[in-house]
């Protein structure tokens, strides 16, 4: 018997010399083209958008853009938007246009209920990281990163976004068994956040469709939405001139085009209903308000905003000018925030201020301020004063000179790393413009742009600029606090009205520094000087030890990578003081250098691609950035300098306990940060190093605790440099052997540690309970079975498929056949650094009174793959898109950097990448049997729940 699938794949699968012999039939299209210009919104601006891209509409109203892009080689990504989102819902059924994007993956005329993720996973796509949807206020978007360009694959997703248009099933029976999940995906969304955020719109928009609720809808909505209302839903809105399709990859344009007009063409509107959703109207002269959010959980935070209706003018070259001036004068703002959040007495922990498109709905000018402490007068006063002190006094030519040059850089960036943009990077910000009702425009163009820009603005044509943002429109003060305020909203009107009378004075800003860490001494000699020729790699050893590694890419043009190792990182600490690596690795670059202060920095590395820090790795002291080859050299001279003149300033630790304030409190109001706080510990033995200790202990850390620790290994340890990317080869060895290579010599070799590998997991199996102070209807039900280490790579390999079959089996059983659960996390951990710790593990978000289904029904998956192999279907769902994941990262400069960056030290992972696809496909259903029957025993399995304290 032919099943339907394989009908629908005989029905569109078209040979090569089809879409030869078809191609005249794009020529049809670019007589369209006033009309796309049109329906593109091309003809009211005059800016010229990208000419690589080939935008089109179809009679029937439909918009198109097909762009060839070869990053990454042989790849594609398709976008499919309608313009329709939570906004089009009726009152009473909040949630349908969510709920409509989730049914598109339930059903339609050519593919079976649950067959679509399947097709997919077979085809190599990943669900969730391949395969996706979103729902906005505004418009829902389907989601493809196709793993090769192939025909049937192409013509696959064309035909599964023409069903999602028109020909879906919304069966009652699918939309019920769908209900669970969502609400499993509604409860595991809402927190403190949320609630402020919701609470926060509706103060800011009363009365427009955004303030009436968010896109998931709520408990009794999601449980009122019907067959017939999301069927209602579907045929007025998915309607051909209310969708875009977006393609880039590496194919042939008028290949795609071909194919794009054989699937849609013959689409039509399902409903004579035009219009679109109501949209909400701004008072003009809104007087100003208060508004105060209450929540147990919540940091304390004020908002000062004003605002505007909508500005609905075309994009055109003016309207940039006004936004690259408006920019500025926000970016200069924002720097003098970060400078005033550093200082030791500062008094609040951070802020920032923008102006932007409120969801299509009004124009929002605003700054936020996180208090320090819970002081929210201190915080209101704070925002208050510094925009009206930018207001009165204006910024300096000074602050405009660094800002300038940061804007420049980017842009710059951009222009000179454009051959080599992601598709899906592309394609996203395509998208993005529809929102937008912006114009899609090439990097050149920008850059061109902007320099005609900042060629004739003045510091006074910013400052004018940054008023208008606030003029003509009343303050909207919003404050989030844990506790209602003697007096209420009226006692946040009396501090700000007392503040506005408080006289400022101008800011007072630093002169630039020179850098002070341009010579390390005479540039080291080569040692050894090896090149692994398979993988077109060259390792270098220095005379004083330093290693490097290298390799030259053409992946992306204008990028290099750099990773710097040091010493032992984790492995390196004591227990005691509990928390140290938590706060090196918060607050190490506010420390700045002995020369410079942190906020010195900011400023000294302007319009630079460079970036300041060192992290406590699990095996190694860690610093990394991708910088540009014109910056690589000030990226290598700012690394030396963290490992040889460390600042540990006492702003950096002001700043640090600032910040413990803020977070540790929100950490016990959400089952999530439990888990983060918590079970890391609990899988290593209740070691401290893992983890997230006391808000107390945490405070008492200081950087004299941390230099005692790392001292003896930024001095001495051993260290590792790995570069990769757009660079010579020469010039990045002549840069390191001036910097790292111009050090004394370093220890050659690894210390023991020996003490710090002592991880072991929990021996203890019982059941552990875990609360949290939050909602009582969220939870998290995690299980972990104890493996082994990665010292083995074929087990470790075959450890990661089973985590993803267990992952594939209980999205099946949990979200689809039960609807107990949003979805669940499983993975393989098997450490290369710890002898003998691994673990698989899933974790479920859930409803506290689901976790006894959850581990039920994991424990049946454990025992049905012990019981039996897994099909060749599971294991090529499972399998396939970790082998075009591993096809892919060839190409990519990140993973290369993971290879190099233990080259030398570790050569094992150079040999796992070299066999990595071979294994993977060589691993059995036999195999996959046998590691379950081995781990996934359910008296072996360490249980964790975390709960609302109240249902402990």
């Amino acid at each position: 018997m032919i099943s339907r699938l394989a009908i629908a794949f005989a029905i569109i699968t078209l040979p090569i010399q089809t879409l030869h012999a078809q191609a005249p039939a794009t020529q049809s299209a670019t007589t369209l083209a006033p009309a796309a210009r049109a329906a593109w919104g091309f003809d009211k601006s005059d800016l010229t958008p990208d000419s690589a891209v080939r935008f089109g509409v179809l009679p029937n109203g439909m918009r198109y853009a097909i762009m060839r892009n070869a990053t990454p080689k042989a790849n594609a990504v398709v976008r499919m938007r309608f313009d329709v989102g939570s906004t089009a819902d009726d009152e009473a059924q909040r949630g349908q246009a969510h709920f409509l994007e989730h049914m598109a993956f339930n059903g339609s005329k050519r593919i079976p209920e649950g067959e679509m993720v399947k097709l997919l996973e077979r085809a190599g796509l990943a669900f969730g990281a391949d395969t996706n949807a979103s729902t906005g206020f505004t418009e829902t978007i389907y989601k493809l990163d196709l793993p090769k360009v192939s025909e049937e694959l192409i013509d696959t997703a064309f035909m599964l976004m023409r069903e999602t248009a028109s020909e879906l099933t919304l069966s009652p029976a699918a939309v019920e068994r769908e209900r669970g999940i969502i609400q499993g995906e509604r409860t595991a969304r809402e927190n403190f956040g949320l609630r402020q955020f919701r609470d926060q719109i509706n103060f800011l928009a009363p009365g427009t469709p955004i303030s009436k609720g968010l896109p998931i809808g709520t408990e009794k909505t999601i449980a009122a939405t019907t067959a017939a209302g999301l069927r209602s839903l579907y045929e007025r809105y998915y309607s051909p001139e209310r969708a875009t399709l977006v393609f880039v990859g590496d194919a042939d344009p008028s290949l795609i085009e071909a194919k794009i007009i054989k699937q849609f063409s013959d689409w039509k509107a399902m409903s004579s209903v035009v219009g679109d959703p109501v949209k909400g109207v701004i008072a003009p002269n809104r007087p100003a308000s208060t508004r105060l959010f209450v929540d147990a959980d919540v940091p304390t935070s004020v908002s000062i905003a004003v605002v505007k209706p909508l500005d609905e003018t075309p994009d055109t070259k003016a309207k940039r000018v006004k936004d690259i001036a408006e920019s500025l004068g926000n970016a200069m703002l924002n720097r003098r925030l970060a400078g005033l959040s550093r200082k030791a007495d500062a008094r609040f922990t951070g802020a920032g201020a923008s102006s932007t498109t409120f969801f299509r709905t009004a124009e929002l000018t605003s700054i936020g301020v996180t208090a320090k402490d819970r002081d929210w007068k201190a915080a209101l006063t704070v925002g208050e004063q510094e925009v009206r002190r930018a207001l009165q006094h204006g910024f300096s030519a000074a602050e405009l000179k660094e800002q300038i040059a940061n804007y420049r850089t980017a842009i710059k960036n951009a222009a000179d790393q454009a051959a080599t943009r992601q598709s899906a990077r592309l394609a996203d910000q395509m998208v993005g413009t529809l929102d937008e009702k912006s114009i899609f425009t090439d990097p050149a163009s920008d850059l061109v742009l902007f320099e005609a820009a900042v060629a004739q603005l003045t510091v006074v044509d910013v400052n004018s600029a940054f008023r208008s943002t606030w003029k003509d429109a009343q303050p909207q003060i919003f404050i989030a606090h844990n506790q209602a305020i003697p007096g209420g909203e009226a006692a946040l009107a009396n501090v700000f009205a007392a503040s506005t009378k408080v006289v400022v004075a101008p800011f007072a800003s630093n002169d630039n520094q020179a850098f002070a860490y341009t010579n390390f001494g005479a540039p080291g000699t080569i040692a050894a000087d090896t090149r692994i020729a398979d993988l077109d790699v060259r390792t270098i050893r220095f005379a004083n030890n330093v290693r490097l590694n290298f390799k030259k890419t053409d992946f992306e043009t204008g990028k290099v990578h750099v990773s710097v190792r040091v010493g032992g990182g984790l492995l390196e600490f004591p227990q005691q003081p509990d928390g140290l690596s938590t706060f090196m690795n918060t607050v190490f670059g506010a420390g700045g250098t002995v020369a410079h202060s942190g906020d010195e920095l900011q400023s000294i590395l302007a319009g630079r691609s460079v970036s300041f820090g060192v992290n406590a790795g699990l095996d190694a002291f860690q610093a990394g950035s991708v910088t540009t080859p014109q910056d690589l050299e000030l990226q290598l001279q700012l690394f030396a300098a963290a490992f040889t003149a460390p600042g540990f300033r006492a702003e950096g630790e002001a700043q640090w306990r600032n910040l413990v304030g803020a977070f540790i409190p929100t950490l016990d109001s959400q089952p999530g940060g439990v888990y983060q706080r918590d079970v890391t510990r609990i899988l290593a033995s209740g070691d401290t190093r893992y983890g997230i200790p006391s808000e107390a202990a945490l405070k008492a850390l200081n950087f004299t605790a941390l230099k005692s620790v790392v001292a003896q290994s930024f001095a001495n340890g051993p260290v590792e440099i790995a570069i990769v990317g757009d660079i010579d080869e020469a010039r990045a060895v002549a840069l390191v052997a001036k910097t790292f290579g111009a050090l004394p010599a370093r220890a050659a070799d690894r210390p023991d540690y020996t003490k710090g590998q002592s991880i072991r997991f929990p021996a203890d199996r019982k059941p552990i309970t875990l609360t949290h102070g939050g909602k009582p209807d969220q939870g998290i039900a995690a299980i972990f079975w104890q493996t082994t280490d990665g010292k083995d790579s074929r087990k470790a390999a075959q450890l990661d498929l089973l985590a993803g079959i267990i992952d594939l089996l209980a999205t099946e059983e949990l979200r689809e056949k039960l609807g107990a659960t949003y979805g669940a996390n499983v993975g393989s951990t098997a450490s290369d650094t710890l002898p003998g710790y691994g673990y698989l593990s899933l974790v479920s978000t859930i409803d506290p009174k689901q976790a006894d289904i959850v581990f039920a029904a994991v424990d049946g998956i454990a025992a049905t793959l012990a019981k039996a192999p897994p099909t060749a279907d599971i294991m090529n769902r499972a399998r396939n898109p970790k082998l075009e994941r591993i096809i892919r990262a060839r190409r990519e400069n990140g993973r290369w950097l993971g290879l190099l960056d233990e080259a030398q030290s570790s050569p094992k992972d150079l040999d796992d990448y070299r066999n990595a696809e071979a294994m993977l496909k060589a691993i059995t259903p036999l195999e996959i049997q046998a590691l379950a029957k081995q781990y996934m025993a359910a008296k072996d399995a360490l249980r964790v729940r975390i709960v609302p304290r109240a249902a402990k």
